[in-house]
């Protein structure tokens, strides 16, 4: 029997501070915001999603927390996500500066994360005013309640936006690589033992005696 694997799931707004503590005064005061993805099946198991947001000018000069999150269940999977920023209108600056993406798994019932983030990489190009562009990917994950996490500041007076997407895929079973790894090894055995023969007895035809 196929079980389910992936099961959208929704966490308490309340995350955002817990996820932030330590931050300092000034990082506190940051937009915060949390929402759970919109998962679609990929058809092998796993599924994708996308995530963004955008803020207007009212939010120009703040910084922002953005957290993403989704649920696991079942058997250890791959993620993997990335997300650009996007321009407007504003003369001679970037709308929008993303400075931290990370992938991490948390409680849901005391809201403390597990572990150690997955911090993304900055692959933001080169030149002026670039638009900002960071991906992270984690191997091998426990299932359970995840979050993708993006942090960054409004830059643009008119506001500015960022948008993602998710894949998450689930790792074969272990009885499954044990069972290939078996066959393989089984055959390569037959195969040598097949070269230890004499010449004569590779040829002569089964059932006939010497």
């Amino acid at each position: 029997m196929k079980r389910s694997l992936f099961v959208p799931g929704a966490v308490l707004s309340a995350i955002l501070p817990v996820a932030l503590a330590g931050a300092s005064p000034a990082r506190a005061q940051a937009l915060e915001r949390s929402v759970a993805v919109s998962t679609v099946p990929d058809g092998a198991g796993g599924f994708n999603a996308f995530f963004g947001d955008a803020f207007n000018a009212a939010d120009s000069g703040s910084g922002f927390t953005g957290l993403f999150t989704f649920e696991v269940a079942g058997t250890p999977f791959d993620a993997s996500a990335s997300t650009t920023s996007s321009f407007l209108d504003s003369p001679g600056s970037k709308d929008l500066s993303i400075t931290a993406l990370s992938l991490y798994r948390y409680d849901p019932r005391t809201l403390n994360v597990i572990g150690n983030a997955v911090a993304g990489i900055d692959l933001t190009g080169s030149g002026d005013n670039p638009v900002d562009s960071w991906a992270v990917t984690g191997l091998n994950l426990a299932s359970g309640a995840y979050a993708i996490r993006v942090d960054g500041r409004v830059a643009g007076t008119a506001g500015g936006s960022f948008g993602g997407d998710l894949s998450v895929s689930p790792v074969p079973e272990a009885p499954f690589h044990a069972l290939l790894l078996a066959g393989l090894a089984g055959g390569a055995l037959a195969w040598r033992r097949g070269l230890a023969l004499p010449p004569a007895a590779r040829e002569r035809p089964p059932g006939r005696a010497a």
